[in-house]
């Protein structure tokens, strides 16, 4: 009851031009991923995913389409053979996975053709 109550009081503060202030797309492309190993490590054979931006909040992957929200620095996967995956954009300009945990993960991604230390390389475009 409480925790509904806290809902509806937060709903009704929340100002939906500055929420979507926030909310932006990526640059149209392709984006490639890899993961970051060790050199005295195992070898990593896992096939990262890629995937394209196509228009808007649409993607194209090898498994299939689908949509993300980015949220300021967060990218979030929404439908599609992606879903649920997060990356967040760091402070090099990749975009690097954040596990359900929050920790950062292996896996990153950047534009392909794109120097991603530019901060342009991968600045959102304002929806």
């Amino acid at each position: 009851m409480t925790r509904t109550i806290l809902s509806l009081i937060m709903l009704a503060t929340t100002n939906p031009a500055q929420a979507a202030s926030d909310l932006a797309v990526l640059p149209q492309g392709s984006y490639g991923c890899w993961t970051a190993g060790v050199a005295s490590g195992p070898a990593l054979t896992d096939s990262p995913p890629t995937f394209t931006i196509v228009r808007g909040s649409s993607y194209e992957s090898a498994s299939g389409t689908g949509t993300y929200l980015l949220a300021s620095d967060l990218l979030t996967f929404t439908r599609g053979p992606l879903k649920d995956l997060r990356l967040r954009r760091n402070r090099d300009g990749f975009w690097q996975q954040i596990a359900r945990d929050g920790e950062p993960g292996r896996l990153k991604c950047s534009r392909r053709g794109v120097a991603p230390l530019s901060e342009q390389a991968n600045a959102p475009i304002a929806a």
